[in-house]
């Protein structure tokens, strides 16, 4: 895959980018961009996570779009035959997905996505109601059942808690009533909310503006992932190049400029040194103030 990034005629910067989306290999990026990255509340997009699974996975099902436009035109009326398709296409999906996530490793981000992803497909095939919450926590327990020492892993921990809290906003994100551009705001805030301790535990800092990356970066991460992989299958065509170095240098234009943003508005970034008690208090506090906005907003 490397060698067809190289081969597609992008630069060194794009491609330690893409080897950091794709692969989850962040060896070949700068201290400096890492920092950027980090410090901009972006560093979810220099690690496969569950929105790269999520649009891998939908990528390999659109790719299932012609072979249904065939069936349907060869077997238009035969019921049992689209239903075998579908769960076909179901298995094909996880399988793929599945040998990807060991090809890159098994992060836990990725692991997590793919369980919960594989899951629900499951359970549509098999007509049983499933619920985001109990694939999480299926994929939790599976994660510690493996290596009970992941639980203190950063990436586990910021996995889990963006997770819960996009499903915990879900009814927000889903409302009709607010605009688009602002649901993708709540997006990127909800995958923050229960994050923000434990960022602080780890890393010292807090990404104050990183909401703003859910509106410059992540609508356009499904239109990189699909270049990328367009690229890699078909290196021939160099003109992919442009564009994927527009997107890449979009992001860290984005990272670097968040960075600015807090320099001159606060005067550098903030910088926090909490306990592990002080983060489980806050966590407690953050999930009380969730539950009583819905509360009061159902």
């Amino acid at each position: 895959m490397i060698e067809s990034l190289h081969e597609l005629g992008l630069s060194d910067e794009a491609i330690a980018l893409a080897q950091g989306m794709l692969l989850g290999d962040k060896s070949g990026l700068s201290s400096e961009v890492v920092s950027a990255f980090r410090t901009a509340g972006m560093s979810h997009i220099m690690a496969v996570s569950g929105l790269h699974v999520g649009i891998i996975m939908s990528i390999i099902w659109i790719c299932f779009r012609p072979v249904e436009m065939l069936v349907g035109y060869l077997a238009p009326l035969n019921l049992t035959v689209h239903y075998v398709l579908g769960d076909l296409k179901r298995i094909v999906v996880i399988a793929l997905t599945a040998c990807y996530v060991w090809l890159i490793g098994a992060p836990p981000s990725a692991v997590r996505a793919a369980l919960m992803l594989s899951l629900l497909m499951l359970g549509w095939m098999l007509h049983r109601s499933t619920s985001a919450w109990r694939c999480m926590v299926f994929a939790a327990l599976v994660l510690i059942a493996w290596d009970p020492w992941t639980v203190g892993q950063v990436g586990f921990q910021l996995s889990f808690l963006a997770v819960a809290g996009i499903l915990l906003f879900q009814p927000w994100l889903q409302s009709e009533r607010f605009p688009r551009w602002l649901r993708l705001v709540l997006l990127s805030v909800s995958a923050q909310w229960f994050t923000t301790p434990v960022v602080a535990y780890w890393f010292h800092q807090v990404p104050l503006l990183g909401w703003v990356q859910g509106l410059l970066v992540v609508p356009l991460m499904p239109i990189l992932v699909s270049l990328l992989l367009v690229g890699i299958l078909l290196p021939s065509f160099h003109f992919l190049a442009l564009p994927i170095e527009a997107l890449t240098a979009w992001m860290g234009w984005v990272a670097q400029g968040i960075g600015r943003v807090e320099q001159v508005l606060l005067g550098g970034h903030l910088h926090f040194y909490p306990t592990w008690w002080e983060v489980l208090l806050a966590e407690l506090l953050l999930l009380a103030i969730v539950l009583y906005l819905k509360t009061k907003t159902e």
